[in-house]
């Protein structure tokens, strides 16, 4: 359905013979990057020669062009689902439904998590580079609730926290 099916009808017989309304984050999107690289094995050629395909950077236009007909479909953050939750609606993909246990335990395979990434001398150069990622790490998943992700595990915050701990020469 994001790629070369120009109707519903090509992706499925039994649905409509209408063309296939898409919309994707732009290609300078980590979340254009993560479908391209999950759906199509990093190859971006098949869904940008794609029909009707709307690209943007904003998921709000990406949302209100899915909203905008019963024959489109599109992709983006998951808070911008939670945000329309009452007139989109998500799809389950391959039988596994876009739900916080199912991100936590890996089973759905479109989630990608938020990475922070440093070395540990810039953190000991520049102490406020590691001031910011201790207070990335101590509130990150209030903020991520906040805005409407998924919330970093208990184990993987642990283990984040353990690295920044050794990259800055104050763990053991």
């Amino acid at each position: 359905m994001f790629s070369s099916a120009a109707t519903w009808a090509e992706v499925d017989p039994s649905w409509p013979a209408e063309p296939i309304l898409r919309f994707s984050p732009g290609t300078d999107s980590g979340t254009f990057d993560y479908f391209v690289e999950e759906v199509f094995d990093s190859e971006e050629a098949p869904i940008l020669s794609s029909a009707n395909l709307q690209l943007s950077e904003d998921d709000n236009v990406l949302v209100q062009g899915v909203l905008g007909s019963p024959f489109s479909v599109g992709y983006f953050g998951y808070a911008y689902y939670q945000e329309n939750a009452d007139t989109l609606k998500v799809l389950s993909v391959e039988g596994v439904e876009p739900t916080a246990e199912n991100v936590d335990n890996g089973s759905y395979p479109m989630a990608r998590p938020l990475f922070i990434y440093s070395d540990g001398a810039i953190m000991q150069a520049k102490p406020q580079v590691a001031s910011f990622i201790n207070f990335y790490l101590t509130f990150v998943n209030e903020e991520v609730l906040d805005v409407g992700y998924f919330p970093a595990s208990p184990e993987a915050l642990d283990a984040a926290k353990t690295a920044w701990l050794q990259a800055t020469g104050m763990g053991g």
